[in-house]
C-alpha cells in the first residue's frame, strides 16, 4: 500500500464520483476498446511489428537503390516532394487515427 494513501479513505463525495463518470463516459467515446480493456482488467492488444517492420524496408530499399540507378536530379527531386508532400501528409494521417488531431 502507498503510505501517502490513508487507512481508511473518505468514499467519494456526489461531485468526485460525477467527475469520474464525465471521465469514463468520454473514454469511452474516443477509446472504447481500451476503456473495456481497462473494466476488464486486460491489458490492450500489442501494437503490429511487422507494420514497422515492412515500413522500414520500404524506405530503406528505395534509398540505397535509388543513387546507383537515377541522377542525382531525380533524386533531388524525390527528397524534396518527400519531404514537403509525403512525411507531412503520413504524419498528419497517424495523427487522426491515433485520435490526437480534431479536423474543422
Amino acid at each position: 500500500m502507498n503510505p501517502a494513501t490513508p487507512s481508511d479513505p473518505a468514499p467519494l463525495t456526489s461531485q468526485e464520483q460525477a467527475v469520474l463518470a464525465a471521465i469514463a463516459a468520454h473514454e469511452h467515446r474516443w477509446d472504447a476498446g481500451f476503456a473495456n480493456a481497462l473494466a476488464v482488467g486486460t491489458p490492450p492488444a500489442p501494437a503490429r511489428r511487422w507494420r514497422t517492420l515492412l515500413l522500414v524496408l520500404a524506405v530503406v530499399v528505395p534509398v540505397s537503390i535509388a543513387p546507383m540507378v537515377l541522377s542525382s536530379a531525380w533524386i533531388l527531386a524525390i527528397a524534396a516532394v518527400a519531404l514537403l508532400v509525403v512525411i507531412p501528409t503520413g504524419l498528419v494521417v497517424w495523427a487522426l487515427r491515433q485520435g490526437r488531431v480534431y479536423p474543422s
